[in-house]
């Protein structure tokens, strides 16, 4: 079985798993039989988020472990026939191994809102001008 995970880059924190699956960010395709992962960006996987998920399936990916996952996200990804699994840490050798042993729950709608905000996202992680928005209210508070 193969597991797609994002993690936060592709040097010294290649075993940190990152807030969640985007197509600027890095990921490990972890093959639970050879017990060996493979690290790349997702841009050099598929150039958009559109064909991530076809390329995801090419590679024989059915399984994502990821801190975070917004709601239409978990739904398409769940439609698509993916399981995805949230992480307990960001360890990425911990949650593989909590994975093999059962101890990973599955996403559900009420997680996946916890991170939930009005712009989509957690500002760190999209980097969208809800950035400026937060700062703007806060200096009008």
């Amino acid at each position: 079985m193969k597991i797609a995970i994002p993690v936060v880059d592709l040097n010294l924190h290649k075993n940190r798993i990152s807030g969640s699956l985007t197509v600027i960010g890095q990921l490990c395709i972890y093959d639970s039989e050879k017990c060996e992962g493979i690290w790349m960006k997702t841009l050099d996987l598929a150039p958009n988020m559109g064909e991530l998920l076809p390329a995801l399936e090419r590679n024989n990916v059915s399984t994502i472990i990821t801190r975070q996952v917004l709601p239409m996200a978990l739904k398409v990804l769940v439609n698509k026939g993916f399981d995805v699994f949230k992480s307990k840490g960001d360890g990425l050798e911990d949650n593989v191994q909590l994975f093999a042993n059962n101890e990973l729950n599955l996403f559900d709608m009420n997680a996946a809102m916890e991170n939930a905000t009005i712009c989509g996202g957690e500002c760190g992680e999209c980097k969208t001008d809800c950035e400026e928005d937060k700062k703007e209210k806060e200096l009008n508070a």
